[in-house]
């Protein structure tokens, strides 16, 4: 009797085995679980520009969430939300004239930007969706 037992047995962990590893190299062979958030890079180029004149405004100071920029000799400026996630968003936006009356000043400017429906370029099929990018001008009121 204990001679069928252990044959038993040693069938059963045979059968046991292969049966595992088939199912072992079935599962690795499948796509791999991958963890993570989705991001995308969003970005704002403009130009800032007196609402009285249209002369290009240098040295203003634009912030939006995790990046700040100044506004070169011709008023151009570009900043980015590296870490955004990915569809329709809006972020806040600010213009602050820092220079004082090195080329007048300005009222400071809080609104926002919103990116609709973006297109985004240049991801990696993964988690990064890549990056979209939106034209943002802007006119500063000269202070009275």
């Amino acid at each position: 009797m204990k001679k069928v037992e252990i044959r038993f047995f040693k069938t059963y962990n045979a059968f046991l085995g292969i049966l595992l590893a088939f199912f072992g190299f079935a599962v690795s062979c499948s796509k791999p679980m991958e963890y993570g958030t989705p991001s995308a890079r969003f970005i704002v180029n403009g130009k800032v520009e007196s609402s009285e004149t249209n002369n290009p405004i240098r040295n203003v100071q634009v912030i939006l969430e995790g990046d700040t920029a100044f506004t070169d000799s011709t008023g151009h400026y570009r900043v980015v939300n590296a870490h955004g996630f990915p569809g329709s968003q809006t972020f806040p936006i600010r213009f602050h004239d820092t220079d004082g009356n090195l080329n007048g000043e300005f009222t400071n400017l809080d609104t926002t930007v919103v990116f609709k429906d973006p297109q985004f370029i240049n991801g990696d099929g993964h988690w990064y969706s890549g990056e979209t990018t939106k034209e943002f001008d802007i006119k500063l009121s000269p202070k009275k």
